[in-house]
């Protein structure tokens, strides 16, 4: 493992990662949040902004890891993101949202496209800085 690599790429994946959320959870999926309203309360923005550092970790653990089986530059990033967005996401929303009332269906599905492109966008800025096969 490239313990330098990864912790350089924890920094940059997970600034990206959270403007991402930022951008996405401020103005693209506000009718999503509203739909949960009664669930939703206001979590502390720290806790938002660490999970967000974790979650640019583990892609950068998986990235130096599996990476190169997606070939090299930013698009096989991209795919990699994806991959690993859809992997996270789909399992994860769908069971959280069987278990809470007022979870609304749809509102899973967005979620997870909306997981899947934020990974999708931090796996190209993985490997875009990576500029090598993954060890």
């Amino acid at each position: 493992m490239n313990w330098r690599r990864i912790a350089v790429g924890t920094v940059a994946v997970g600034i990206v990662m959270n403007i991402v959320d930022y951008v996405l959870n401020t103005y693209v999926l506000t009718g999503v949040m509203a739909s949960m309203a009664s669930i939703s309360n206001q979590p502390d923005v720290t806790m938002y902004v660490l999970g967000d550092f974790a979650g640019a970790f583990m892609l950068m653990l998986a990235w130096d890891k599996v990476g190169s089986l997606f070939g090299q530059g930013a698009a096989a990033g991209a795919k990699f993101g994806l991959a690993a967005g859809l992997f996270i996401s789909f399992p994860m929303v769908l069971f959280v949202q069987m278990q809470i009332r007022g979870f609304p269906y749809q509102a899973a599905w967005v979620l997870i496209c909306a997981v899947a492109l934020n990974y999708a966008v931090c796996g190209a800025v993985a490997a875009a800085l990576d500029r090598k096969a993954a060890s």
